[in-house]
């Protein structure tokens, strides 16, 4: 009796330790699952406001509003990984939208390595290769290589259409595009102009902040113009690759990711589109920072209300590496 006693006991303990153990893996399991959870809701992302009301809106809605767009601009923060996370979900949108119309432009890529794109989208050479050869900029990897592959994937063409950055390095130095190389003025815009008035005021108000920035780049007052009318070079051939494609294919709808300067308050390369074709529709979507414990969604807003057609407000710019 003492015998059986002693083996219920047993078995009650071993009962209570399994009773345990199971109590023990599933609050693990949902402590977990609450953690993941968590770090789901911390996750920086972009929140889409409406400029015309100064009031959030999901991407979806977004979409709806700009269908009827012949281009759709989004101006990033070249180091923010969530703008870069929303520019995808932007790209899918339209693609659910406007199928084989859409084709994405890309500041990134620049026109003499547009048969090294088609190549690489065609699958004709290797992913080694289409960077070894087209020259793709440092954060490649996390921010701009998820586009280039989805548009792979679903066969949607990316156009390269900035300038050469040596063309637009010798244009600033040299002041003018005489000296630019024999063999590189095959890629140098039909029409090349000044910006308007408000770019060019902006564009200086940038140089000076540099010049009183501690540490920062000096700019001579001199060098201030050259600069101006090499930014706008790149500007008038990101401009006219996107409407020479649509003229190409009128039915196209063009996706174009690019630096949020080139395009805030439709200034910029946006500008030079409806210059070169003034019946183009053009939105633009421009990305703005807040500070979460000092900004209001809407405070933000209205007072970037002028930036674009959308705003895309980001947090924090992150180290994208």
């Amino acid at each position: 009796r003492c015998r059986m006693e002693t083996i219920e006991g047993i078995g009650e303990t071993k009962s209570i330790v399994l009773k345990l153990v199971i109590l023990a893996v599933v609050l693990c399991f949902f402590s977990l699952l609450s953690a993941v959870r968590a770090g789901a809701q911390d996750k920086d992302t972009a929140v889409f406001v409406q400029s015309r009301t100064a009031q959030p809106v999901s991407l979806e809605t977004m979409l709806g509003d700009l269908a009827s767009y012949n281009v759709v601009v989004f101006g990033e923060f070249h180091d923010s990984q969530p703008i870069h996370d929303a520019e995808l979900a932007v790209l899918k949108g339209l693609y659910r939208q406007h199928g084989a119309n859409l084709a994405l432009s890309m500041e990134m890529f620049e026109r003499d390595v547009q048969p090294v794109m088609n190549d690489y989208l065609a699958g004709k050479i290797t992913e080694g290769e289409f960077l070894a050869a087209s020259r793709p900029w440092p954060q490649y990897k996390t921010a701009y290589k998820p586009l280039v592959e989805y548009a792979k994937a679903h066969h949607i063409p990316v156009l390269t259409g900035n300038i050469p950055r040596r063309i637009a390095a010798t244009y600033a130095k040299s002041k003018t595009l005489d000296s630019i190389a024999d063999e590189d003025k095959q890629y140098l815009p039909n029409v090349h102009r000044a910006g308007s008035a408000a770019y060019r005021e902006k564009f200086a108000a940038v140089m000076q902040g540099m010049n009183t920035m501690p540490g920062g780049m000096k700019i001579p007052p001199q060098m201030v113009q050259p600069m101006f009318m090499a930014q706008c070079l790149k500007d008038d051939t990101m401009a006219e690759s996107i409407i020479q494609y649509r003229q190409q294919y009128p039915q196209a709808v063009v996706y174009h990711v690019v630096g949020n300067f080139h395009s805030a308050g439709h200034l910029g390369m946006a500008e030079k589109m409806a210059w070169l074709q003034p019946k183009t529709r053009i939105a633009v979507i421009d990305t703005v920072h807040y500070e979460k414990h000092k900004d209001t969604i809407r405070d933000i807003a209205q007072a970037n209300a002028s930036g674009g057609d959308y705003l895309a407000l980001e947090t924090a710019h992150h180290e994208v590496k």
